[in-house]
C-alpha cells in the first residue's frame, strides 16, 4: 500500500490494532492465555470491548494474529542475515542464536504455536492458513541459507530442504525442553548444543573441501 495514500480511518485501525495486540500480549506474559478475558484486554488497551471486536471477532483470532506478527518480525529478520556479507557459517550461526532467542522471548506463545500447528497440519481445510504461510516462507529462507552454503562447498551436499527442517527441529527440541520445567537458561544451554551438533554435522571441514577440490 502507498503509505500517500493511506486514510485516516486505515491509520486509525492500524494504530488501535496495535495497541490491541501489545495489550494482549501484556496480559498474556502476567497470566497466560487460558485465563485472559477480551474485558481485560479492552480495559489494558483502554478501549471499549466493542471496539475490539471491530478488529478482532474472538480471543482466538487475537492470538493468531500475534503469532502473524512473530512470524513476520522473524522473517525479516532472516531476510536480513541472508542478504549480509558474511559466509554461510558465519549466517548459520546468526540463524540458530536468532531462532532461539525467538523461543525464548515468545515462551507463552510457543506452545500455542506448536498446537496450532499440528491442527492445521492435520485438519484436511487449514485451520491457519496465515501459520502455514509464514512457517513455509520461514522454511523457504533456511533453504536459501543452506543452498548458499552447499554452493559455496562449506556444506554438505544434500538437499537444502532437508537441512531447513533439521533446524527447525532441533530449535523445536529446545522449546520442548523449555516447556518441561522452569528451564529459565534453556536457551543458553541449547544455544551451543545446537551449534555443535550442526557444525559437526553439516559444516565440511577444511580438509574434505581441499580433497574435493584437488580430485
Amino acid at each position: 500500500m502507498d503509505p500517500s495514500r493511506t486514510t485516516k480511518k486505515e491509520v486509525v485501525a492500524a494504530f488501535r490494532t496495535n495497541e490491541i495486540l501489545a495489550a494482549t500480549r501484556r496480559l498474556m506474559e502476567q497470566k497466560g492465555v487460558d485465563s485472559l478475558t477480551m474485558d481485560e484486554i479492552a480495559q489494558s488497551a483502554g478501549v471499549a470491548k466493542g471496539t475490539i471486536y471491530l478488529y478482532f471477532q474472538s480471543k482466538d483470532e487475537l492470538v493468531q494474529a500475534l503469532l502473524t506478527q512473530v512470524g513476520e518480525g522473524l522473517a525479516l529478520d532472516l531476510e536480513a542475515i541472508l542478504a549480509g556479507p558474511d559466509p554461510p557459517t558465519d549466517k548459520l550461526r546468526q540463524t540458530v542464536f536468532l531462532l532461539l532467542q525467538c523461543v525464548d522471548r515468545e515462551r507463552e506463545l510457543f506452545p500455542i504455536y506448536l498446537r496450532e500447528l499440528v491442527r492445521s497440519k492435520s485438519s484436511r481445510a487449514a485451520r491457519s492458513p496465515s501459520l502455514q504461510n509464514h512457517e513455509e516462507h520461514i522454511v523457504g529462507l533456511l533453504t536459501r541459507l543452506f543452498s548458499e552454503g552447499i554452493a559455496s562447498k562449506k556444506f554438505i551436499n544434500v538437499n537444502p530442504r532437508l537441512l531447513a527442517y533439521v533446524l527447525k527441529g532441533m530449535v523445536r527440541a529446545v522449546g520442548y525442553y523449555q516447556m518441561t520445567g522452569p528451564h529459565r537458561d534453556a536457551i543458553q544451554e541449547g544455544l551451543p548444543v545446537v551449534l555443535q551438533l550442526l557444525i559437526s554435522g553439516i559444516v565440511l571441514p577444511p580438509e574434505t573441501v581441499q580433497e574435493e577440490e584437488a580430485s
